[in-house]
């Protein structure tokens, strides 16, 4: 046989292949990515079936590599590829250091260290024995030990009971889980959630004074969950002292800042599923500005940012109406850009230039919304620190927490009636998972969607007696609502002695249940649930 003869025999071998299934393996030991047995096998069979012409071969390994990235991308725990498809207007916004700078959070150091260990090691493997059929005796332990796990928890699912009966379906008074846990149960369960949610209305509603000696002002505040507090080592921060009942359980219901401002201003109901939350008729009694305008407050709305990212401005005109901005921010000098090259201006000249046009006088109530991106990933200070936006999230992040402290104690020199709800629309995953990068959203875990939400009272003939509240209890944005309700029936600006637990009384409780665009994360007896199709469920292990 000659030498030409024998470099175009077909050999069964996957060559240089081998490297690209031992990485997966290795990312599969260390549960970094998943592992398809069935599209995975039909792969390494496509590879390893012997091709003797140089051309095929050559067209074959080009195939290989679109399949391959296709591959490794379907096993990673990314969101699906039309996910990425449907935003990527809004990632085309995004300016380029930014956009490097998440690339590079796809490939960690551990990991190309990792990478080129497999390397080497094939290169002295191969020399010593067949390293295909080492890949192949893998490849077939996986095939006959991969069993799907079922879903299950060890304790029975909590009953969800539904209030009022609208459909025959409806005519049982509760549902109950069984212990192993399937997705017909899990569907059943989101279903008796939502319809239960649909039934809930605030008692914002019902009959209260029209006049009213104090305002309201709402902190809207971008990425900041209680687990990026325990990330910096803010979660004692003097701010969250400050407030007087403190929600420990609240869940933003959702990761994204467009639905997060959505559900806060239609917080007189209960939780709408995602998909109604574009929806612009839906109920005008869940409009939480609408229902205190008729109790006599005037809307106000606050900005940082120009609110044009991802239609923002549009969500809060079609929610709470069409105003104008109370503070004009180019009167402001801008102290960060955006990740997408906007200015964003510094919290603390944009409120006490609001608190320093207003005064509380005979003129009408007010209620006004403030929004801050001032710690979203990726913003950048424009004469500060140079590093990633993954160091400099700590520093941003202290800087919104110092400057609402400052506010608060601006406020409390004032003399002025005011009540501050400080509830931030989401976390920003500084600290990631297995199964998201630092950064990423695209799952609404708890991680991101349990937000610290805090209440404080100013006011010079305030009579708070007692201690402060903490709420341990799950809380959502129906809670906010009735709170208001309280505080407005409870008349706790005359100077009358009052406790706060009296406020707190009958706030609405609910499941944990978050949702982004085509994405449902439940949580069930501390499992958490997934569902990316909203038929077929997989637990959700963030470590």
């Amino acid at each position: 046989m000659t030498t030409k003869q024998l470099s175009e025999k077909a050999v069964w071998s996957l060559g240089w292949w081998n490297i690209y299934f031992l990485i997966k393996f290795a990312l599969k030991f260390k549960g970094i990515i998943g592992f398809s047995v069935l599209y995975n096998f039909a792969f390494f069979s496509f590879l390893l079936i012997p091709v003797s012409h140089r051309g095929l071969r050559i067209a074959r390994n080009c195939i290989g590599i679109v399949i391959g990235l296709w591959l490794f991308y379907f096993d990673s725990f990314l969101p699906p590829l039309n996910r990425l498809t449907e935003q990527l207007s809004q990632l085309l916004q995004f300016d380029t250091l930014y956009l490097l700078e998440l690339a590079s959070r796809f490939i960690s150091l551990d990991i190309m260290i990792l990478s080129g260990l497999i390397i080497i090691g094939y290169y002295f493997a191969n020399q010593i024995f067949r390293v295909t059929t080492l890949v192949m005796v893998t490849m077939l332990f996986f095939s006959f030990n991969h069993t799907e796990q079922p879903l299950s928890v060890h304790a029975k699912v909590p009953q969800v009971k539904i209030e009022k009966i609208t459909t025959l379906e409806q005519e049982l008074s509760n549902l109950t889980l069984p212990d192993v846990i399937d997705d017909i149960a899990l569907n059943q369960y989101r279903k008796a959630f939502f319809d239960n949610e649909a039934q809930k209305i605030s008692t914002l509603h019902s009959g209260l004074n029209l006049e009213h000696n104090f305002d309201i002002l709402l902190l809207n505040i971008c990425s900041v969950a209680w687990d990026d507090l325990d990330l910096t080592g803010q979660i004692a921060h003097p701010l969250l002292q400050e407030f007087d009942i403190l929600f420990e359980n609240f869940n933003s219901a959702t990761a994204y800042s467009g639905p997060a401002v959505i559900r806060l201003l239609r917080a007189s109901c209960g939780q709408q599923e995602h998909t109604t939350l574009f929806d612009t008729s839906s109920n005008k009694q869940c409009l939480l500005f609408d229902n205190l305008a008729q109790l006599g407050f005037e809307n106000e709305l606050l900005l940082n940012h120009n609110g044009q990212f991802g239609n923002f401005m549009t969500h809060i005109n079609n929610n709470l109406g069409i105003i104008s901005p109370a503070v004009d921010l180019e009167n402001l000098s801008p102290y960060q850009k955006s990740f997408d090259g906007s200015s964003i201006y510094r919290d603390a000249s944009v409120l006490n230039q609001w608190l320093s046009q207003g005064s509380q006088n005979d003129s009408r109530p007010t209620v006004t919304l403030y929004n801050s991106i001032s710690a979203h990933d990726g913003n950048r200070i424009i004469r500060g620190n140079t590093g990633s936006s993954l160091i400099s999230y700590k520093q941003q992040q202290k800087n919104v927490l110092d400057d609402l402290y400052d506010f608060v104690n601006n406020l409390k020199k004032s003399n002025r009636n005011l009540v501050v709800i400080f509830v931030p629309e989401h976390g920003a995953a500084m600290r990631g998972d297995k199964m998201q990068i630092q950064g990423m959203r695209e799952v609404p875990t708890t991680a991101i969607t349990r937000v610290p939400v805090g209440i404080k009272l100013f006011g010079p003939n305030l009579n708070i007696q007692g201690d402060k509240v903490k709420i341990s209890q799950p809380n959502s944005y129906l809670a906010i609502s009735d709170l208001l309700g309280n505080i407005i029936a409870s008349d706790i600006f005359s100077g009358r002695a009052f406790q706060l637990n009296d406020l707190v009384r009958n706030l609405d409780e609910v499941g944990i249940v978050s949702q982004n665009q085509g994405t449902t994360m439940m949580e069930v007896r501390e499992a958490s649930f997934l569902t990316l199709d909203d038929e077929s469920w997989i637990q959700y292990k963030a470590n």
